[in-house]
């Protein structure tokens, strides 16, 4: 199993103009201790042996879980491995906040020996709540709806890279079907989410105009991960970044048919590293992205060569905590009142005449 968490931390029916939420109304309004408590954005990586995608678990498997769970154990010694990654996590930021630690939105790689269970059963066992997860309360809508309602069950590491660079995001997050709508007004985009970290080359394909949906991965998606390419191996093969250019120019080939590539983002901590550019501008060359690898333009827009370009280590990191904000801003289950914004900024000038 591979595994790269990287999380964020924290202490349609439409008539007459009128949006109509698919949530009651809550009960009473979010303090402004909450409303406006700090966070921060954090990573780690595990990185054991790979391994084939999970069968769905047996009844037995459930019951040892659920047994080892109950008698205060971990539910499997990979869910005791991620627990220990995030307690260490935990503590490191609730220093750098000074304050406790809340919840948590965990991002995390298409990692085939990891099941979706996983990362909850680490987190109850870490004693984190997470703001990611299944089970969370469900619009009331007919039409079918994942575990977790309009709110993501995971956060897939491309997905999040997208929302870090400010992608996918809505101005109303806090109204459900505001953000739906505005979202729906913005064209549909191809994006490439790739990266080299020492011990893998990896890449996402993704088409989505929602960096938060909750159909993670979409359907037509496209991931791969190479584990026999990370960076530490390069110096046993010569033909090692010529291997990279191929592996990266099939993958780039994958575009589902009829569509292109319209944004390149990075992600890992060696994606920045000069013979890993070259080689993905060689890729792009090979299909037709660039007319030639000192391009810094062409039919595809690489969002490092930006003017605020953002840390590919961080990315996926600053996307979690930007959804971590959302979901700690705008209440799970019910839609606050128009007055609460207007109560939390007495409550906050109450605070400075202190």
């Amino acid at each position: 199993m591979r595994l790269a968490l990287l999380f964020g931390l924290i202490g349609s029916a439409k008539a007459s103009g009128d949006y109509f939420e698919p949530f009651p109304t809550c009960a009473d309004c979010l303090p402004a201790s909450v409303h406006d408590a700090p966070g921060l954005d954090s990573v780690s990586r595990y990185l054991p042996a790979n391994s084939p995608p999970p069968p769905p678990p047996s009844r037995w498997e459930k019951l040892r879980r659920s047994f080892n769970k109950k008698i205060g154990r971990s539910a499997t010694p990979d869910v005791g491995i991620i627990a220990t990654i995030l307690v260490s996590l935990r503590d490191v930021t609730s220093i750098a906040v000074t304050s406790p630690l809340d919840r948590v939105a965990v991002s995390h790689f298409r990692i085939q020996g990891l099941a979706e269970p996983d990362l909850w059963d680490a987190l109850e066992y870490a004693h984190i709540r997470p703001w990611v997860a299944a089970g969370l309360p469900r619009p009331k809508v007919v039409l079918p709806l994942p575990a977790a309602g309009g709110y993501p069950s995971q956060l897939l590491e491309s997905y999040a890279v997208f929302a870090g660079h400010r992608k996918g995001l809505c101005k109303h997050y806090k109204s459900f079907w505001q953000c739906a709508e505005e979202q729906g007004n913005v064209p549909l985009e191809t994006t490439l989410v790739v990266g080299i970290t020492p011990t893998d080359l990896r890449g996402e394909i993704i088409r989505t105009r929602s960096a938060f949906t909750d159909l993670q991965p979409r359907h037509g998606d496209r991931a791969f991960v190479d584990l026999e390419l990370g960076l530490a191996t390069s110096e046993d093969k010569p033909d090692f970044w010529a291997r990279v250019t191929d592996r990266l120019q099939g993958f780039c080939g994958t575009v589902p048919e009829g569509f292109r590539l319209d944004t390149i983002l990075l992600t890992g901590e060696n994606a920045t590293h000069p013979a890993f550019l070259q080689a993905l501008r060689s890729a792009l060359v090979g299909n037709g992205y660039l007319q030639r690898e000192s391009d810094s333009g062409g039919k595809v827009s690489f969002v490092h060569e930006g003017g605020a370009v953002i840390d590919p280590v961080f990315a996926s990191a600053r996307g979690a905590a930007q959804y971590a904000r959302w979901r700690q801003e705008a209440p799970i289950g019910c839609e606050e009142q128009d007055r609460c914004e207007e109560k939390r900024r007495r409550q906050g000038k109450h605070v400075e005449l202190r």
